[in-house]
C-alpha cells in the first residue's frame, strides 16, 4: 500500500515525539534560571514601586485645621476654628460640636476631650460630642493645649505664661493658679519671672508633666519646675530668645529648644547640661527613641544629636516645617513644602510623599497610619509600611497619640 508523500509512519511520528520532549526537557532547564530570574526582577521592581499610599483626605468644614488626637477606638478628633470634629478611621465625619477658635484636643483615659479656646475659655466634652465641663473663667489666651497629670488633673499655659491648674471630675474651680508678674499687680503667690504683656511677649510652648508629677513649663527665656501643688522647684534662665516645646528623657533629661536656633538640655535638678547651635529656629517639640537620641527639625534639616550633645547625623537641606514623629520601626516623619517626608534611622531620606501643605506635626496610629492636618481644611491619612508609634520616652509632639504632654499617661 503507498501512502501519500505528506504522511508519516507512526514509527517516524513517536521517535519525533520523543525528539521533542528531550528538546523541551533540556529548554526547560536552561530557560528555567533565566525565567526565574526575571520574576524576581519583576517582583524587586514591584517592591521598589510600593511606598506610602493616600487612605484619605477629610475636608473639614472649617479651617485652622489642628493637630489630631487618637482615641483608643480609632477615633480621630480635631479642632477648626469654628468647632470640634470626631471622624472614624476611614475618614468619615462622626459629629462636630460647634466652639469658636479651638485648640489642640487632649484625651484622658475615660475619653473625655479638653480643649482651650484661643480667646482664653477651656472646655471639655465626652466622646459623643456633649459638652461635660465648662468652668467658665477667662484665661487671657492659648496657643498651647494643657498637660494632663494624675487624677486627670489640667494644667494650662496661657498666651502670657501664667499657668492654671484645675481638676474637671471634681470641680469648676481653679485648683492652683500661678501668675507672671504684673506691674501693680500683688498676686496670692509669689509671681514667676518674666512680663505678662500680650503685646511683647506670647508663649507656643505646652506645659509638660515628669515622672515625679513636677510640672515643666517652657516659658519666656525661662525654664521652670512646679511641683503637682504649684511650688516653685527651680527656675533657669536658658535664652534672650523665646523657648518652645519641650520633651523628656527617661533619665529625667529635659530638651527644648528657642527661637534663635539653639537646642538645650537640662538636668532634673534644673542644671544646664549642653547646648547644641542647629543654625535655624527649632519646629515644635524634640522627639526620643529609644536608645535615647534625640531628633529636631531646625532650619531647612532635620538633626539627631546624641545625649552627650554630640552630632550624630544632619539631613541635607529640605524645606521641613514641623517636628518630627518617630514609627517603632526608627523611621522619622515630618512635615515638609506641599510634602510629607520619611526619614530612616540613620538620616537617609526613605521616600517623598507630595500631599497638601501640611501644617500639623503628624502623629501615628496603631496599625501606622499618619495622620496629620493638611491644606488649612483638611486631615489627612498616610499609609506607609504599617509600624506603630515608637515606644520611646518622647515619641511625637506632645509626647503620645492622646496629646497629653505627659509620661505618666497616654501609650
Amino acid at each position: 500500500m503507498n501512502l501519500p508523500s505528506h504522511s508519516i509512519p507512526f514509527s517516524a511520528s513517536r521517535d519525533s515525539y520523543r525528539i521533542l520532549s528531550r528538546l523541551v526537557a533540556v529548554l526547560s532547564i536552561v530557560l528555567a534560571p533565566i525565567i526565574l530570574s526575571g520574576c524576581h526582577k519583576s517582583a524587586a521592581s514591584a517592591s521598589q514601586k510600593s511606598g506610602p499610599v493616600l487612605k484619605w483626605q477629610f475636608k473639614s468644614s472649617c479651617s485652622a485645621v489642628s493637630h489630631p488626637a487618637l482615641g483608643n477606638d480609632g477615633t480621630i478628633y480635631f479642632s477648626c476654628n469654628k468647632g470640634i470634629n470626631a471622624i472614624t478611621p476611614q475618614g468619615k465625619l462622626l459629629w462636630q460640636t460647634p466652639l469658636n477658635q479651638p485648640g489642640i484636643p487632649v484625651l484622658a483615659s475615660d475619653g473625655s476631650l479638653y480643649v482651650d479656646l484661643y480667646p482664653g475659655l477651656i472646655f471639655g466634652y465626652s466622646s459623643d460630642g456633649k459638652m461635660s465641663w465648662n468652668p467658665g473663667d477667662g484665661l487671657i489666651g492659648f496657643r498651647a493645649p494643657p498637660a494632663l497629670g494624675p487624677d486627670a488633673t489640667l494644667y494650662y499655659l496661657n498666651s502670657v505664661s501664667d499657668i492654671y491648674a484645675f481638676q474637671p471630675r471634681r470641680s469648676n474651680d481653679i485648683l492652683w493658679n500661678r501668675n507672671t508678674y504684673r506691674p501693680n499687680f500683688l498676686p496670692k503667690s509669689p509671681p514667676l519671672p518674666g512680663e505678662a504683656f500680650t503685646w511683647t511677649t506670647a508663649t507656643d510652648a505646652a506645659p509638660i508633666v515628669a515622672r515625679d508629677q513636677s510640672i515643666i513649663i517652657p516659658r519666656q527665656h525661662w525654664l521652670q519646675s512646679l511641683s503637682s501643688s504649684g511650688e516653685d522647684q527651680w527656675v533657669l534662665e536658658l535664652t534672650p530668645g523665646s523657648l518652645d516645646r519641650a520633651a523628656i528623657a527617661d533619665d529625667g533629661t529635659i530638651y527644648v529648644g528657642d527661637n534663635q536656633s539653639v537646642l538645650y538640655a537640662v538636668d532634673p535638678s534644673g542644671n544646664k547640661k549642653w547646648s547644641f547651635d542647629a543654625a535655624g529656629i527649632v519646629l515644635g517639640s524634640p522627639v526620643i527613641d529609644t536608645q535615647g537620641t534625640i531628633y529636631f527639625s531646625a532650619g531647612s534639616s532635620l538633626f539627631a544629636v546624641n545625649p552627650d550633645g554630640s552630632l550624630l547625623w544632619k539631613t541635607p537641606a529640605h524645606a521641613l516645617f514641623t517636628a518630627p514623629a518617630l514609627a517603632a520601626d526608627g523611621t522619622l516623619y515630618v512635615g515638609g513644602d506641599e510634602s510629607l517626608l520619611a526619614f530612616r534611622s540613620d538620616g537617609s531620606l526613605k521616600w517623598t510623599m507630595r500631599v497638601m501643605a501640611p501644617t500639623s506635626a503628624p502623629s501615628i496610629g496603631p496599625d501606622g497610619t499618619i495622620y496629620f492636618a493638611c491644606g488649612y481644611f483638611w486631615m489627612c491619612a498616610v499609609q506607609d509600611s504599617g509600624s506603630p508609634l515608637m515606644q520611646s520616652a518622647w515619641p511625637k509632639q506632645f509626647h503620645d497619640p492622646q496629646n497629653t504632654s505627659s509620661v505618666l499617661t497616654g501609650m
